[in-house]
C-alpha cells in the first residue's frame, strides 16, 4: 500500500507536469507568426497531451487498488494546474518571457523531464508495458531538447554553453521550490483541517445553546424595528 501510495503520488505530480507542457507549447503556438514555428510547436503540445494520457492512465491503473477515501485526494482538477505551480496566474510563458528565455526554459526542462523519467522508469521496470511507454516518453523528451537546442544555438550564436547551464541551475531551483511549497501546503491542510473542525463543532454547539426566541419576526412589521436590531 505504501509503494502504491508513492506511485500515485509521482504519476500524479507527472501527469500535471506534462499536461502543462502541453498547454504551454500550444499557447506558444497560437502566439507565434512563423508558420514553420508554430507546427513545431503544434507537434510539440500533442507530444506532450500524449504523454500526459499514458501518465493518467498508470494513475487510474493505480487508483483502482487504491481506497476510495485516498483515490479522492488523486483526482485530477483543472485549477491545480495554477495552485501547484505548473502554470502561473501570471499568464503562459510565452507571454511573459522573451522569446530566449522560453526556448531556454524548453532546452533545459526537456532534459531534466528525461532524467525525470529515468527514475519513474526504474520504479516500474525496462520490461513492462508502462516501462516501454516511458521509454519511447523519453525519446520525444530528448527529440525536444534537441530541437530548442539547435533552435537557441541558432537564434542566439553568441551565449556559451556555461551561460545555458546558469539557465539549467535556475530552473532545477525552481523545481524543488514548487516542490516545497507543494510539500508546506499539504502539511498545512493536514495541521488546518482538523483544527477548522474543531473550531467548527464548538461554534454549533454554542450556536445551538443560544436562546434566540427574542429575535423572532414571524407576523412582525419590518418596516417598525429599529435599524440597530440584527434580522
Amino acid at each position: 500500500m505504501k509503494k502504491n501510495h508513492s506511485e500515485l503520488t509521482i504519476f500524479y505530480e507527472t501527469a500535471h507536469a506534462e499536461l502543462a507542457s502541453a498547454l504551454e507549447m500550444l499557447a506558444a503556438c497560437k502566439g507565434t507568426d512563423t508558420p514553420k514555428q508554430a507546427f513545431g510547436y503544434f507537434m510539440h503540445a500533442k507530444d506532450e497531451y500524449n504523454h500526459a494520457k499514458s501518465f493518467f492512465k498508470m494513475l487510474s491503473k493505480r487508483g483502482k487498488k487504491a481506497s476510495i477515501k485516498k483515490a479522492r485526494d488523486f483526482r485530477f482538477i483543472p485549477l491545480s494546474l495554477i495552485k501547484k505551480g505548473y502554470i502561473s496566474p501570471k499568464g503562459f510563458l510565452i507571454e511573459t518571457m522573451k522569446l530566449k528565455d522560453f526556448i531556454a526554459f524548453v532546452y533545459t526542462n526537456e532534459l531534466l523531464a528525461k532524467s525525470s523519467f529515468k527514475k519513474i522508469l526504474n520504479l516500474v521496470g525496462f520490461d513492462t508495458k508502462e516501462g516501454k511507454r516511458i521509454s519511447s516518453i523519453m525519446k520525444d523528451e530528448l527529440r525536444h531538447h534537441g530541437m530548442a537546442k539547435k533552435f537557441f544555438l541558432n537564434q542566439y550564436p553568441e551565449l556559451q554553453p556555461w551561460q545555458l547551464r546558469i539557465y539549467r541551475t535556475r530552473e532545477i531551483i525552481h523545481n524543488k521550490g514548487r516542490k516545497l511549497y507543494d510539500a508546506n501546503l499539504k502539511f498545512l491542510d493536514t495541521f488546518l483541517t482538523p483544527l477548522y473542525r474543531v473550531m467548527s463543532y464548538f461554534a454549533g454547539t454554542i450556536a445551538r445553546k443560544l436562546n434566540l426566541n427574542g429575535y423572532k419576526r414571524k407576523d412582525k412589521n419590518l418596516m417598525n424595528i429599529s435599524p440597530n436590531s440584527i434580522l
